[in-house]
């Protein structure tokens, strides 16, 4: 392997920036001073004006009201959305011992589904396109028809409240059929990415011990097939709960093929669905279970790179902050439409399906919108997309590779983007808004797999800055702790929520004493939820940065940072494709900042090179911040969400094995990195 090490860790001894949170202090650009006549966050202010006879003037007077009364706040979503039950609650946030332990409208009885499926009229619910350029539109009352043939199949094969449906497929509209109609039984909902090979996809699957498999035959992900049904027998071998694998054929051709050799549970779709029609033919009449509002829903995943995936149980009450954030953040009303890349197995899959009882179109991609590239922002302009969410990641190799809209591609309905799941540099601000689209509301997203919604809001009347979460949601009273748990502003510390809100699990999966989220989240600072993220927020502007993991933060020579730092420092570099940076460490406890790079076609790396990575992160930031060892590598980790793997990675280092490892795009690349000799003896 390529390398150059610096034993001093450094190179000139000169005083430049400390790194990505002073850059983005030092240089704060407002990208976003506009005014929204009667947004839909004012109009939300002017009823809690009224009701309570307040003169709350502007979004940060409205947050502070939401926090110090959450209770009131959350009485008041539940109000504004007219939630749909049979029993109304008796207390809107009954507290318990610890700080998640919250019965939420304590008393009532509604259903998820039941309120998510509030329009029945023939405007357009889903559209659905995918790689090979199929088109389908749903409407409202074909979604309720769809749905209501799911649960009656679903029904008289013996699918009872408390069972589980495991999804593993794309994002077709059977998924939002499926998830919909178990919904209105009072079943679980869960799984993995379709990416997911088999062993990766059991460790997901199986511990659900669900009743229903749901997955489909095959999809096209870069053009490239992807065969899921050749992975079910080893997914449900001695799986004894499983008593039915459900299989969507995406192609005539599969319908010939003998399933029941896959496993005598096979069938497809269409015949179980034949199940539950009546004698007559007719689809018995949907009907929703009544269910208290902390009823379980879903199982989000962690990704479980290196381990066990966590299953995070979320329940009925999280679709009031999916409202809050569509429509009081967003700004979305009836009639906009938003594009979701994203399958069963992201959170965000979850989050966008909410948009359909707001009255908002959900424009289903199956597959990698970005194939072409370019074609990501015609699809935008031609199906009117209002908003969607881009990975950081996919920011980073846009500008990389210039790929903006065409002559002809107008985006004169898109209004705002989030970018978000890594942490956000400036230039993916001056990316967006300087080849993108300049008038575009663009800001930072910051959620979690541990919450359905965002800690992250976003106000149409306030001034948004580059690279910062512009402000926390309502009811979300965030702050950044200091290591003796004292809240700070203005230095790095971690991030901690000190409001219960409904966004926040239920419990965690197969956690039997009932002690995991208090060990996972509620130990390091009692009383408030720490969401084991550095951040730092701005005296000046009241945003957040987000820095990156707690136990990802470098710190060689005593000094703390995170890898955003050196990222930001070299991404200017032409000769470079892509970096990761990690420190290793050693039996002293001390540590050094170990930097690899892929280069582009057409360079080379030498040691010469290596020594201007060096100069440059030190000219950018500061002498403590260069990498003591610059190394070229042919292909960097990441995972399937686009995150580089440092964790991962850095475990590689110190032990020289490969973890058991899930959730990896480019798993080959990883033997690359074992045995390194410039990083043996240290």
């Amino acid at each position: 392997m390529n390398g150059h090490t610096n034993g001093t860790n450094g190179v000139i001894g000169s005083k430049g920036r400390k790194g990505l949170v002073d850059i983005i202090a030092s240089d704060t650009r407002c990208t976003w001073n506009g005014k929204v006549e009667n947004s839909e966050m004012d109009k939300f202010r002017g009823v809690i004006n009224k009701k309570y006879d307040l003169k709350l003037r502007n979004y940060w007077d409205l947050h502070a009201w939401s926090v110090k009364n959450y209770q009131k706040f959350w009485e008041e979503m539940w109000n504004y959305y007219g939630v749909i039950y049979s029993k109304p609650y008796t207390e809107s946030a009954k507290n318990g011992k610890g700080f998640v332990d919250v019965d939420w409208f304590s008393g009532a009885r509604l259903n998820y589904a039941e309120n998510i499926l509030k329009y029945r009229n023939g405007d357009t619910a889903i559209i659905c396109i995918d790689e090979e350029e199929n088109e389908e539109y749903i409407t409202y009352a074909e979604l309720y028809e769809e749905v209501e043939r799911y649960a009656a199949a679903f029904r008289k094969s013996g699918l009872q409240m408390g069972d589980r449906i495991a999804c593993y497929m794309c994002n077709v509209k059977e998924a939002v059929y499926a998830y919909l109609a178990a919904l209105s039984i009072g079943a679980l909902w869960g799984g993995p990415l379709p990416f997911y090979g088999d062993k990766a996809a059991s460790k997901i699957i199986r511990p659900m011990l669900p009743k229903f498999l749901f997955t489909v035959d095959r999809f096209l992900d870069l053009k490239k097939e992807k065969n899921l049904m050749e992975n079910i027998p080893t997914i449900v071998k001695d799986l004894d709960c499983l008593e039915k694998i459900i299989i969507v054929p995406s192609k005539s051709e599969t319908l010939s093929i003998d399933i029941k050799k896959l496993d005598p549970r096979c069938v497809f779709l269409e015949d179980f669905l034949k199940v539950g029609r009546n004698p007559d033919g007719s689809v018995p009449t949907l009907t929703f279970e009544q269910l208290p509002a902390n009823y379980p829903i879903c199982i989000n995943f962690t990704s479980g790179t290196t381990g066990q995936p966590k299953g995070l149980v979320h329940g009925c009450s999280s679709l009031l902050p999916l409202f809050r954030d569509f429509n009081l953040h967003y700004n979305l009303v009836k009639g906009d439409v938003v594009l979701t890349p994203y399958p069963v197995g992201w959170n965000l899959w979850n989050l966008f399906i909410a948009n359909i009882a707001l009255g908002v179109t959900i424009l289903l991609y199956n597959g990698c919108p970005f194939y072409p590239e370019a074609g990501f922002w015609e699809v935008i302009d031609k199906y009117k997309v209002a908003y969607t969410f881009l990975a950081t990641s996919v920011v980073d190799k846009m500008e990389k590779n210039d790929v903006v809209p065409g002559p002809d591609c107008k985006l004169e309905h898109l209004k705002m983007l989030t970018i978000g799941a890594s942490p956000v540099k400036l230039q993916n601000f001056d990316f967006l808004l300087n080849r993108v689209k300049p008038d575009m509301f663009v800001n930072c997203l910051y959620g979690a797999t541990e919450v359905i919604g965002v800690f992250s809001g976003f106000d149409w009347n306030t001034p948004v800055y580059s690279a910062e979460i512009q402000a926390p949601a309502l009811g979300v009273d965030w702050k950044c702790f200091d290591a003796e748990g004292n809240s700070v502003i203005g230095q790095k510390g971690e991030l901690v929520i000190c409001t219960p809100n409904p966004s926040f699990p239920v419990g965690v999966w197969n956690d039997i004493k009932g002690r995991k989220l208090e060990e996972l989240y509620l130990t390091k600072f009692p009383g408030v939820w720490c969401q084991n993220d550095e951040c730092w927020i701005d005296p000046n502007t009241k945003g957040m940065v987000i820095i990156g993991r707690s136990d990802d933060i470098l710190n060689p020579n005593g000094e703390r940072f995170g890898a955003a730092d050196i990222y930001y420092a070299i991404h200017t570099m032409k000769e470079l494709q892509d970096y990761i940076c990690i420190g290793q460490d050693n039996l002293d406890g001390d540590q050094r900042v170990v930097l690899f790079v892929k280069m582009k076609n057409g360079f080379k790396f030498n040691e010469e090179f290596a020594k201007k990575v060096q100069k440059q992160v030190e000219t950018q930031l500061t002498e403590e911040h260069v990498p003591a060892v610059v190394l070229e590598v042919q292909d960097i980790p990441y995972n399937l969400n686009g995150k580089k793997m440092e964790r991962l990675l850095k475990a590689i280092i110190q032990t020289n094995e490969i973890p058991e490892t899930n959730n990896i795009k480019n798993p080959e690349c990883l033997k690359s990195y074992v045995s390194i000799p410039e990083l043996q003896g240290y």
